[in-house]
């Protein structure tokens, strides 16, 4: 009897033990993800880019991408389905104009007016669209990829979508004037047992961390005064 309980005793201070260091372990990733978002606010208010915060909750990764072009951010808020579709049809929609030039480059170009090098495409008109930002890699090596280990990103949320993103991708934008996007993310290790979340100030950048879990306003409107408007 007394063998056993030596061995229930070391037992549980082993589990106590590998908890702490767990919750360790997580603290560390959101103060590290915490230092992530505000390094890129700054990135961006210096280098006047446009930069973004890629996070992939399947894989329970993040890391960083830069590019040149402005973004525009949809008007209206997305679910995640509606998102994923729009990204799928830019993404044909790219294709099919590479295809295109490809085709043109392999007859000598396109159609000109005989006698002239006056390109005839010029002359069509087709729909208004924006340029669509592209990112790039970013590489600066103060800010590498990250992966979580024995950890998850639970959850990203952004005025921009309808609800949390939960699986798949999500994205943070940093903006050349200084500003950011309000976000909550939400990291908590394998079994669900301790949770951080990271609110983060769209004007100052500043990133606060609750050992808790941070639901977002969703379904809320608030007035300027930071009143919830209720209809």
């Amino acid at each position: 009897m007394l063998v056993l309980m030596v061995l229930a005793l070391i037992a549980g201070l082993g589990v106590k033990g590998l908890r702490t260091i767990t919750k360790s372990d997580l603290r560390a990733a959101t103060t590290h993800l915490s230092g992530a978002v505000r390094y890129l606010f700054d990135r961006a208010s210096i280098t006047g880019k446009y930069h973004r915060l890629v996070i992939d909750l399947t894989e329970g990764r993040y890391w960083a991408e830069v590019s040149d072009d402005r973004f525009y951010a949809p008007n209206e808020a997305e679910s995640q389905a509606d998102r994923r579709k729009r990204e799928n049809d830019e993404a044909a929609s790219d294709e099919e104009q590479r295809k295109r030039l490809e085709k043109q480059n392999a007859y000598g170009g396109s159609p000109t007016i005989s006698g002239s090098s006056f390109d005839l495409s010029k002359l069509e008109v087709g729909e208004f669209r924006p340029r669509r930002a592209r990112f790039a890699a970013f590489k600066e090596t103060a800010l590498k990829p990250v992966t979580l280990k024995k950890l998850k990103i639970r959850s990203v949320y952004t005025p921009r979508m309808t609800e949390p993103v939960t699986s798949g991708r999500a994205y943070l934008y940093f903006y050349p004037l200084g500003q950011t996007e309000p976000a909550i993310i939400t990291l908590s290790d394998a079994a669900g047992e301790s949770v951080y979340s990271l609110v983060v100030h769209p004007i100052t950048g500043r990133v606060r961390i609750y050992n808790s879990e941070v639901l977002p306003p969703t379904g809320r409107q608030y007035d300027d005064e930071g009143n919830q408007i209720v209809k």
